[in-house]
């Protein structure tokens, strides 16, 4: 048995590292899952705070209609825009992300990312974004829908490992498959 030292290890490792296995997939399906968690978060908050269950989405979808975002476009605009931001920023965190770390560290680290979230865009991007967001400021309910998102980014280990073993299980038949072909 050949033993490695421990450099030559990572290296192997590292070797194996793949950006659309380890960054791409697993920020859009953790993004995703992310979105639907705020979405299913912002429903009821925007039904008890304002009487309006679309009221989150229909200020997303501020970034498209300027003045007063209403009607069911906005409402569409406005999940579109907030499902590929979401996207974008856990693509951004996976790529981010160490490999090979724990989920609780992914956690906390997606919690901190939601803190600067939540410190950037009601400051600098809803003013310029979503001026209809900016004027309505729901500050609190915003540090909420942002730590939903950070505690939905500590999926993304578990997500990781689940397409490492997909790929594992995939090149496993490839190699069977090779000497018969």
């Amino acid at each position: 048995m050949k033993r490695f030292h421990p450099v030559h290890e990572r290296q192997e490792r590292a070797a194996k590292w793949s950006l659309l296995r380890d960054v791409v997939l697993p920020g859009a399906v953790v993004g995703t899952l992310g979105a639907l968690a705020m979405t299913a978060l912002a429903l009821p908050l925007g039904a008890l705070t304002r009487g309006d269950v679309w009221y989150a989405a229909r200020l997303a979808g501020g970034v498209f209609f300027r003045e007063a975002p209403a009607g069911p476009w906005a409402v569409v605009l406005g999940l579109l825009v907030h499902v590929s931001t979401a996207g974008g920023l856990a693509t951004l965190f996976a790529l981010l992300l160490p490999r090979g770390g724990t989920a609780t560290a992914a956690l906390f680290l997606g919690l901190l990312m939601a803190l600067g979230l939540q410190a950037v865009m009601p400051e600098l991007v809803a003013p310029w974004a979503s001026p209809p967001l900016d004027r309505a400021s729901p500050r609190a309910a915003l540090l909420l829908l942002h730590l939903a998102f950070g505690a939905s980014l500590g999926l993304m280990v578990p997500v990781r490992r689940g397409l490492a073993a997909v790929d594992r299980a995939r090149r496993a038949v490839q190699a069977v498959r090779a000497p018969l072909g």
